[in-house]
């Protein structure tokens, strides 16, 4: 007769490998859905990304030997046809490339979230979304510099392995050719002080300055 833990260690182990073989069979049966109703590995199911752009310029500025740009963008799209039985989430972000005389590609993550399956809305729509991190070059070369945007997303499965989805560029915009800043703008505009008397004279000599190095 078999111990007790013997027993145990039989069913535990039996148990394990029955759940291995279901996960591969769930990995299996997932790959049409991936592929979509043609078959075909280079066009995946997608998101139907309708719109990703530039909303407005917050400010192009030099600070620290660096420039750094900062702006707001529109998003629009619909992940829904990127799920299906087997996705248990996707982790969206938006990136936006550039080249600057230092680096040949530059890529900085603007706005991200996560859509689960559980969720209702597989949408995404923000309007003047505040970009969560500044463009920056190291060489103060900014201005003018074209800006590509793209859509990344990461597939997280319930059982299978993770991967990603790129897609085309969805928008371009061109950075300003001159140093700007939105609030001083405003203040000049609104005669709040900024534009005006002893310090706005010494503000335009220091950003003179800046714009001269």
């Amino acid at each position: 007769m078999h111990t007790v833990w013997v027993r145990l260690n039989a069913v535990v182990f039996f148990s394990l490998s029955v759940l291995l073989v279901l996960a591969l069979l769930a990995s299996i049966t997932s790959i049409p859905s991936i592929l979509g109703d043609n078959g075909n590995p280079d066009h995946p199911m997608e998101a139907i990304v309708t719109k990703v752009g530039l909303n407005t310029f917050r400010s192009l500025r030099t600070s620290g030997g660096v420039d750094r740009a900062l702006f707001s963008i529109d998003i629009e799209a619909d992940f829904e046809p990127a799920f299906h039985w087997n996705v248990k989430q996707l982790f969206v972000f938006v990136v936006a490339e550039y080249e600057t005389k230092k680096n040949r590609l530059n890529q900085v993550v603007l706005y991200d979230k996560i859509i689960e399956s559980t969720d209702p809305v597989k949408t995404i729509s923000v309007t003047d979304a505040v970009i969560k991190y500044s463009l920056i070059s190291q060489h103060k070369d900014l201005r003018g510099r074209d800006v590509e945007l793209k859509v990344y997303y990461d597939t997280m499965p319930i059982t299978a392995n993770m991967y990603m989805t790129t897609s085309e560029v969805v928008g371009r915009f061109t950075l300003p050719e001159e140093y700007f800043n939105m609030k001083e703008e405003k203040k000049r505009n609104t005669g709040g002080g900024g534009g005006g008397g002893k310090g706005g004279a010494e503000r335009r000599k220091k950003r003179k300055r800046e714009e001269a190095k």
